[in-house]
C-alpha cells in the first residue's frame, strides 16, 4: 500500500508544526530534544520514502 503525495506532505507539515511548537514551548528542556528527534526522524523517513518509492500519485 502506498501513500499519496498529498497525504505525505500533510504529515510532514503536521510533524514540522509539532516540532516548532515544542521548540517554542519546551525551550531548553530534555523533552524538547526528544520531541525534536522523533519528529525530525519522521520527516526524514517520509522524505526518503518520497524519493525511493517515486513521486507519482498512486
Amino acid at each position: 500500500m502506498t501513500m499519496s503525495n498529498g497525504t505525505r506532505w500533510t504529515i510532514i507539515g503536521i510533524l514540522l508544526a509539532i516540532n516548532v511548537m515544542a521548540n517554542v514551548a519546551l525551550n531548553g528542556t530534555w523533552v524538547e530534544v526528544g520531541v525534536s528527534t522523533v519528529t525530525g526522524l519522521g520527516v526524514l523517513a517520509l522524505v526518503v520514502d518520497f524519493f525511493l518509492r517515486g513521486r507519482r500519485e498512486p
